[in-house]
């Protein structure tokens, strides 16, 4: 079979710096397929290739990918495409069309009409069969998300769509699935009547002047809560699935989501300086802190502490499951520290479980010790990164690490109070937490995790 990744938004940031490495280490892999990049940045082949592909790729991979300048609003574009197409297909007699969508969700309308123009000008002695891949965010909020897969449904069959949240594709992700039910001592513990506290800490040291045009219409909520954070707590809380399988997976995810209320305990900022060069004042929020509860049987009670956000001091993604501090309470010593399993993301992968031994040369003296698992020092540092295992997943088939549409509206709704445009905006210095979000923790009587 002959395998075409048509790349819509060919000359945009995701191509450049996660899809292109990924289709490279993919065809270094054995797999076979051929990339066809559209879009206006260049007239030329040559032009994109310089810019757009590292100088030191394989000659193998250079003859795997193609260029079309392509301007959506050309109404003659289609024809183009379709002619390119039919080029590369030659006389293969089966051809798979993987159409990409590097785009904003704004334009897919036009895109996907757009490849409904070509697919029905198609004309090659072969089969075809095709598939589309979606970017998050999917949509703005929930009414504009079915909008878009109604119009996807038009051209493609649901099980045609692969909607993508590369967290998903991440190492971390994956384990923390093998964490909660392939370890009985772990799965005898993960429920209410021994976690306390959940913590969700995504922290940024960067800023989104550099992308503002995108950003301004995004946000901190459309950005990441909505789909990476809405994903993680499905992981974290879910029952067990039946099986592995992505039906059975989206099955017990659906659950966790729909027993989330939409999110009232919120606070969102923007840092001080954002579009300071734009000439007009950008009320976008990229910080947030809320709290939220999963309201299922096993889970009930355990309050979830999220915040995330954009030019913080220090770049840090974790999570924190906090235990009950029982043993404290029962000897009446605050001295003794609770256990806790510590989820670190970035800037390596490691899973920490602190717990109490006794410190030498005291009477009966306890501290807090980790037990350390590296992904890097377990398995080497050769991990591959979120997109070549998403995009290895689409090449396959595998739905395994794609939200189904009911994950993403539900986590739409639950989402839908921090969308409203008239929401109070706290304006934090960069580098600081913003007040709000010490403020969550203060009313709550915890303390973020560092």
């Amino acid at each position: 079979m002959k395998t075409i990744i048509i790349q819509f938004g060919g000359t945009g940031d995701l191509a450049l710096k996660k899809l292109y490495p990924a289709y490279e280490d993919l065809l270094a892999k054995g797999f076979d397929f051929t990339v066809l990049a559209l879009g206006r940045r260049f007239t030329n082949k040559e032009d994109f290739l310089a810019t757009m592909v590292r100088k030191e790729a394989s000659q193998e991979f250079l003859s795997r990918m193609d260029y079309l300048y392509y301007d959506m609003a050309d109404p003659k574009a289609t024809e183009a495409l379709r002619d390119r197409m039919l080029e590369i297909i030659a006389n293969a007699k089966e051809v798979e069309l993987i159409y990409y969508m590097a785009l904003q969700p704004s334009l897919y309308e036009d895109a996907i009409r757009q490849i409904q123009v070509v697919d029905s000008q198609m004309s090659c002695s072969c089969t075809l069969s095709k598939k589309i891949v979606v970017e998050k965010p999917f949509g703005f909020d929930l009414q504009s998300a079915e909008r878009y897969n109604s119009i996807l449904l038009k051209a493609f069959s649901d099980k045609e769509i692969y909607r993508v949240d590369h967290y998903l594709g991440k190492e971390f992700m994956q384990n923390l699935l093998i964490l909660r039910f392939h370890n009985d001592i772990i799965r005898s513990i993960w429920d209410n009547r021994s976690i306390e506290s959940i913590q969700i800490i995504f922290d940024e040291t960067h800023g989104v002047d550099q992308r503002l045009g995108f950003y301004e219409q995004i946000g901190v909520v459309r950005d990441t809560i909505q789909n990476h954070i809405m994903q993680i707590i499905t992981y974290l809380t879910m029952n067990e699935p039946a099986t592995l399988s992505p039906e059975d997976i989206a099955i017990e995810k659906v659950k966790v989501l729909r027993s989330i209320a939409p999110v009232t305990d919120f606070h969102t900022g923007r840092y001080e300086s954002l579009g300071a060069n734009s000439g007009h004042v950008v009320n976008t929020p990229t910080y947030a802190a809320l709290k939220l509860s999963v309201n299922t049987y096993y889970f009930a009670g355990i309050p979830i502490y999220i915040r995330t956000g954009k030019m913080q001091k220090e770049a840090k993604s974790l999570i924190y499951v906090k235990f009950r501090n029982t043993t404290g309470m029962v000897m009446h010593d605050s001295t003794i520290a609770e256990n806790g399993v510590i989820i670190t993301i970035h800037p390596e992968l490691t899973i920490d479980i602190s717990m109490n031994l006794k410190e030498p040369n005291t009477s009966w003296k306890s501290k807090p010790v980790r037990f350390r698992f590296n992904q890097a020092e377990t398995f080497g540092a050769n991990t591959p990164e979120a997109y070549e295992q998403i995009v290895r997943k689409i090449l396959q088939g595998d739905k395994s690490l794609f939200p189904s549409m009911r994950e993403i509206n539900e986590s739409w709704r639950i989402v839908a109070p921090m969308l409203a445009d008239d929401l109070p905006m706290e304006v934090y210095p960069v580098r600081t937490l913003p007040r709000f979000a010490a403020d969550l923790a203060k009313s709550n009587g915890f303390k973020w995790f560092s």
